[in-house]
């Protein structure tokens, strides 16, 4: 097995149990209307029922992990033909190849997603308790490492295709 397959596999399976462990953690610790919006003072002006924020992440869970993997799995069946990808004739004698690289980026989105899910739980869930005094503002590292956990993952598949098949097939 190859180090990115290896890495993508070890990081979606992470990703989906540190995933389950936010969302039932924080089900536990949230309280019945669970602060989700502040202002710059740090005060909550928006809410939300624990239920309601529980059903949305498991939607989000299982839609994400349900439709990217059906993807994945179906991809190895469209005609190479078809696939409007640079070096389209290196990439058809490789197909193996173009199979693991586009599986394995599909496999690394969803890890993606779940962890931003999951961190986005956690933080919540620390915003929430009653016993510490933090703000909103402790957490403002969220939303840049999101954005660049997805930029990485978005720009990995076309750098990657655009690059030559390695030889070792």
């Amino acid at each position: 097995m190859k180090a990115g397959t290896f890495f993508v596999r070890v990081w979606r399976i992470l990703s989906i149990l540190g995933l389950l462990f936010a969302l039932f953690n924080s089900y536990i610790s949230y309280p019945a209307e669970v602060a989700v919006r502040f202002d710059e003072l740090g005060t909550a002006i928006q809410y939300l029922d624990r239920e309601t924020l529980f059903y949305i992440a498991v939607a989000i869970f299982l839609v994400n992990n349900t439709l990217i993997n059906a993807v994945a799995r179906l991809f190895p069946r469209v005609p190479a033909s078809k696939l409007p990808i640079p070096n389209q004739a290196l990439w058809a004698a490789h197909r193996d190849q173009l199979n693991e690289v586009v599986v394995n980026w599909f496999y690394a989105l969803m890890a993606a997603i779940n962890t931003i899910l999951g961190l986005s739980l956690l933080v919540i869930s620390l915003l929430n308790r009653s016993d510490r005094g933090q703000l909103a503002m402790d957490y403002a590292w969220l939303m840049p490492l999101s954005t660049v956990i997805l930029i990485v993952v978005l720009a990995a598949l076309p750098v990657r295709l655009f690059m030559k098949p390695t030889a070792d097939d």
